[in-house]
């Protein structure tokens, strides 16, 4: 089908146009026909794989990724019909996102009531708790940061040759110096600092097309070992 497409930077707008006329149908209460059903479950299969390895990136797991997931797609269904793909700027794929973003933060802010709820309880009865530290959204903030790259480098993988993944594993994942890096691989550390370059910058677009944001600012301040 001319349509179907792999996940990139780039929405597919034949794609999107016939998901929206399916919806539209729906919504109307008729009956898609067989090119529009056909759309709607490429559509699906292609954003509902994305933003579940997101959410479970992010540390969701069982029934709470299935339960964000289905909170995402009703809000899908209700409200694609009126999305309109900006021309010049992040679109789709940062609109996806940021509804993932929401629906996660829900169910982790959920989760982060439940100990205070109980440390009320305990101050009740008379036993001051320890004090719990840092501001559990700043918490939050800090790990979904570090799921969107790992998501990023995950979707990178499928573009880069082995050298470059490994030197992204090294640098990213296991906290590498640029020197043990490059004496792993037989490059110079010029050579690695360059290649880590261009790497960042396809992380950039990527980060982009999918937030609207840009992950990074600067590729020599990327903090080893973040995801």
């Amino acid at each position: 089908m001319p349509y179907v497409t792999r996940v990139g930077t780039e929405t597919n707008l034949v794609l999107l146009g016939w998901t929206q006329d399916y919806l539209r149908t729906l919504l109307d209460q008729g009956a898609p026909d067989s090119v529009l059903a056909v759309a709607w479950d490429e559509f699906y299969r292609i954003y509902d794989d994305l933003m579940r390895r997101f959410a479970v990136s992010r540390g969701l797991r069982g029934a709470d990724v299935d339960d964000c997931l289905q909170a995402v797609w009703m809000e899908i269904a209700t409200a694609l019909t009126r999305f309109e793909h900006p021309a010049e700027r992040p679109g789709l794929r940062a609109w996806l996102y940021t509804l993932v973003r929401c629906k996660v933060c829900d169910i982790l802010s959920r989760r982060a009531r439940r100990p205070a709820e109980s440390l009320d309880v305990a101050r009740q009865a008379g036993i001051e708790p320890v004090d719990a530290g840092s501001d559990p959204q700043d918490a939050l903030e800090g790990h979904w940061q570090k799921a969107l790259l790992g998501t990023l480098l995950h979707e990178l993988r499928q573009e880069v040759t082995p050298m470059n993944w490994r030197l992204l594993q090294m640098r990213f994942v296991e906290g590498c110096e640029v020197a043990e890096v490059a004496a792993e691989l037989g490059l110079s550390s010029g050579e690695v600092r360059y290649r880590q370059r261009r790497l960042v910058k396809k992380l950039r677009v990527r980060a982009m097309a999918l937030t609207g944001e840009p992950l990074i600012e600067d590729e020599d301040a990327v903090e080893p070992a973040a995801v």
